[in-house]
C-alpha cells in the first residue's frame, strides 16, 4: 500500500510460502470447532486441533457426520486427551495421540507456541514442529513510530487478545522511511519492536518482526544490520518469523527485489537456520505470482499478498492462485475490509471481504489483520480512540472493521 494521509493510515498484504509435504492438509486451529476444553488450551489434540479428526479434553465429537474435511483426520489427525473421533471420522496418515510438551518448547502451556512448537514451510501451507498444517491468524501492530497506545507492547492485551479473540500471532510494523522511524531513530525503533516480541513471547503467541518499508532496495545495508543483529538475539525463538519488506513499490522482481531478498535472507540464515521468513512482493505485495515463477532459494520461505477487501477483488486473488499452483505458500501479512488506504472514508466492504476469506480458508493461508490501533476516521482501526491499553475491549470499544476481524479469528 501506499502513504494515504496526513493520518498516515494505511496497508494491504498477502504473504506466500514456500516448500511443504504434498499430504498437508489445511486442518483447523485448535480453538475452532466443537467440544472439549475448546480454546488455546486445546491444542494440537484439543478441539478440533492440527489433526482435525478429535474432541477437545473430556469433549463431544467434533465436526458432523460423515468424517469430512478436517474431521476426516488431515495429516496426523489425533485424538485430545479424554476426547474421542468426531463421527465417521477417522485419524489420518499416522494418526496418534499428541499428549505431552513439544521438544525444545517452553513456552505457556495451552499458547499458541506451546501448542504448534517451531513453524516450518510443507508444501503450500506452513506446518507444526509435528508436521501438522496450521494457520496462523492475528493482527498487525499500526506503524510502531506512530502507535502512541502501545498495545502492541502490552502483554496484558496480548494475553487477553489470545484468550478471548483467539489471537495466535501479532505482527511489529517498524516504520523505516517516516520521521521518527527507523532512519531518523534507530534506537527508538528496535526498542519498541524488540517491546513486541518480548511481549509475545511472554504468553506464547508468534510474532512476525515487519520491516516495514516501501523502498527497503535502497536501505539494504540497515536492513542487513537489522536482521542479522534481530536474528543473533531472537533466532532461537520459536515465536519469531521475518517479513523482510513489508510493500514494495511497482519494482521488477528478479532484478531488483530478488537480490535483495537473497542477501537479507543469508543475513538472517548466518544466524537462524529455520524459523519462517516472509518476502514482499512487486506491486504493494500483491504480484506474489511474479515471484513464484523465480523463486528465491532456501527453506522455510513464504512470499505475501496484500488486499484490501474494498479496493482488491477476484483478479489479485488470481495471483496468489498462481503463486500456489507453483508450489510456493502465501502468508496475508496485512488486509483490511476497507479501500487500500486504510478505510480514510470509513467504509468497510464486508461481503468482498468474505470471499477473501472463503479463499484463504480454502487454501489454509494464515493472515494478520491491519491494525491494532484507536483512531479516528480509519476503518481499519480496531479501537476507538481511549481504549485501554491493556485488552478487555467490548463491543463498546470495537470500531470500523474490528467486529468482523475479531470474528474470523474466533
Amino acid at each position: 500500500m501506499q502513504f494515504a494521509s496526513s493520518n498516515h493510515r494505511l496497508f494491504f498484504k498477502i504473504v506466500v510460502v514456500v516448500g511443504c509435504l504434498a499430504s498437508c492438509a489445511a486442518d483447523p486451529p485448535s480453538d475452532e470447532g466443537g467440544g472439549g476444553a475448546g480454546g488455546l488450551a486445546a491444542g494440537e489434540g484439543g478441539s478440533v486441533g492440527e489433526g482435525g479428526a478429535s474432541s477437545g479434553v473430556g469433549g463431544s465429537p467434533a465436526l458432523g457426520t460423515g468424517g469430512t474435511s478436517a474431521a476426516s483426520g488431515g495429516m496426523g489427525g489425533s485424538v485430545g486427551q479424554g476426547g474421542s473421533p468426531a463421527q465417521g471420522g477417522a485419524p489420518g496418515t499416522g494418526g496418534m495421540i499428541s499428549t505431552g510438551p513439544l521438544d525444545g518448547i517452553t513456552a505457556p502451556a495451552g499458547s499458541p507456541v506451546a501448542d504448534w512448537g517451531r513453524l516450518k514451510v510443507c508444501g503450500t501451507k506452513i506446518c507444526s514442529q509435528r508436521g501438522n498444517a496450521v494457520q496462523l491468524k492475528g493482527i498487525s501492530s499500526m506503524w510502531l513510530n506512530w502507535e502512541n497506545s502501545g498495545y502492541a507492547k502490552n502483554a496484558d492485551a496480548l494475553k487477553w487478545m489470545r484468550d478471548n479473540w483467539k489471537v495466535k500471532v501479532i505482527r511489529a510494523s517498524m516504520g523505516i522511511e517516516p520521521a521518527g522511524a527507523y532512519l531518523s531513530n534507530e534506537g527508538k525503533a528496535r526498542a519498541d519492536v524488540q517491546a513486541v516480541i518480548d511481549a509475545a513471547i511472554s504468553v506464547g503467541l508468534y510474532v512476525i518482526v515487519d520491516w516495514h518499508d516501501h523502498a527497503a532496495q535502497d536501505h539494504k545495508q540497515q536492513a542487513l544490520s537489522f536482521f542479522s543483529d534481530m536474528a543473533a538475539k531472537y533466532g532461537n525463538q520459536p515465536n519469531v518469523l521475518w517479513e523482510t519488506f513489508n510493500e514494495p513499490l511497482k519494482v521488477d522482481w528478479t532484478s531488483v527485489l530478488k537480490p535483495y531478498h537473497e542477501a537479507v535472507v543469508g543475513a538472517i540464515r548466518a544466524k537462524d537456520p529455520d524459523n519462517l521468513i516472509i518476502l514482499g512482493t512487486p506491486q504493494w505485495s500483491q504480484r506474489v505470482d511474479q515471484a513464484a515463477s523465480n523463486p528465491v532459494a532456501g527453506t522455510n520461505l513464504l512470499y505475501t499478498l496484500h488486499f484490501y477487501s474494498c479496493s482488491h477483488g477476484a483478479e489479485v486473488r488470481t495471483y496468489g492462485e498462481a503463486a500456489i499452483s507453483r508450489g510456493v505458500a502465501v502468508f496475508v501479512t496485512e488486509w483490511g475490509a476497507t479501500h487500500a488506504d486504510g478505510g480514510l472514508d470509513g467504509r468497510t466492504c464486508l461481503p468482498e471481504a468474505q470471499t477473501w476469506h472463503d479463499w484463504m480458508n480454502n487454501a489454509g493461508v494464515s493472515w494478520t489483520a491491519w491494525k491494532l490501533d484507536d483512531c479516528e476516521p480509519d476503518a481499519s482501526c480496531l479501537l476507538r480512540p481511549g481504549a485501554p491499553a491493556n485488552g478487555g475491549w467490548g463491543d463498546n470499544w470495537l470500531r470500523g472493521h474490528a467486529s468482523f476481524v475479531r470474528d474470523r479469528m474466533k
